[in-house]
Parts: structure tokens; sequence; C-alpha cells
């Protein structure tokens, strides 16, 4: 089955289970704002996607869609959360590309998606088109 946009609300359990799935990549506690998301989601800003197989959720990805701040003109995806269950990994490229069509009817330009140092996935990005941009570094103040 395709990759359905979906309403976080209708769906919250499934996707926190599956953001719970990745505390160990997480540098700082998880306090899911499960409210805040779904606030988001009403309000057109954060675009929920499930990655189905029949009634299984094999994977999830939550982006924020808005109008680059510097040109206006592009409309950006930026990731927050994307996670294939580890029994589903492998064909991925399903996911990558059912989003890539939920995205083009909405004008969206650039996608971009971070990889962990700690659990990278700059393989699999590449491997579907990504293109390295930049490394995000943290630090606690």
């Amino acid at each position: 089955m395709p990759v359905t946009q979906v309403k976080f609300a209708d769906y919250q359990h499934e996707i926190t289970a599956m953001m719970m799935d990745m505390l160990h990549l997480e540098p700082q506690t998880v306090d899911i704002p499960v409210e805040r998301y779904i606030e988001l989601n009403e309000m057109g800003v954060l675009r929920p996607m499930l990655w189905f197989d029949g009634d299984t959720v094999k994977g999830a990805a939550l982006l924020f869609i808005s109008p680059s701040l510097r040109n206006p003109m592009i409309v950006d995806a930026s990731t927050d959360v994307i996670w294939v269950k580890p029994e589903y990994r492998g064909n991925g490229s399903d996911f990558i590309d059912g989003i890539r069509e939920q995205l083009k009817p909405m004008g969206v330009k650039y996608w971009y998606i971070s990889s962990r140092d700690s659990a990278p996935i700059d393989g699999f990005l590449e491997k579907n088109n990504f293109e390295p941009l930049e490394r995000l570094y943290f630090c606690e103040v």
C-alpha cells in the first residue's frame, strides 16, 4: 500500500510508538507534545505520512512544510521524524518515493533530512538522490 498523508490525531498512538522506538538516537530527554503535533497538523504546517502494507504501518514521516524564509517562492519540507520499523527496512526507497509523490502537489522544491552520526542513514539518503548539504552539531547550554 502507498504512502498516505494522515491526521496526526487519528494515528497518534502508532506514530508516538515509533517515535519512542527512536529514543536511543536522542541526545536529550523526549516528551512528545502530542497536542502540539495535532495543532500543527490541523494548521497545515505538519504533514504526517505513513507507509502502509494493508493495515500495518511500516514507517512514519513527520514533515514541516513552509515557504523558505529566504525566498518565499520556494517551499521547503523539513523532516522532524522519519522512521521505518526494522522489520521493513531494505525497501525504504518505496517509502521515499511515496513521500516525494505526496510533496510534489504541495509545491515542495527542497526536502531536508538530517542523518545522525550515532545511527547514520547517509548511504540510504544518497541512494535515494539526496545530496549532502551540511552537518548539524549541537551542544547543551
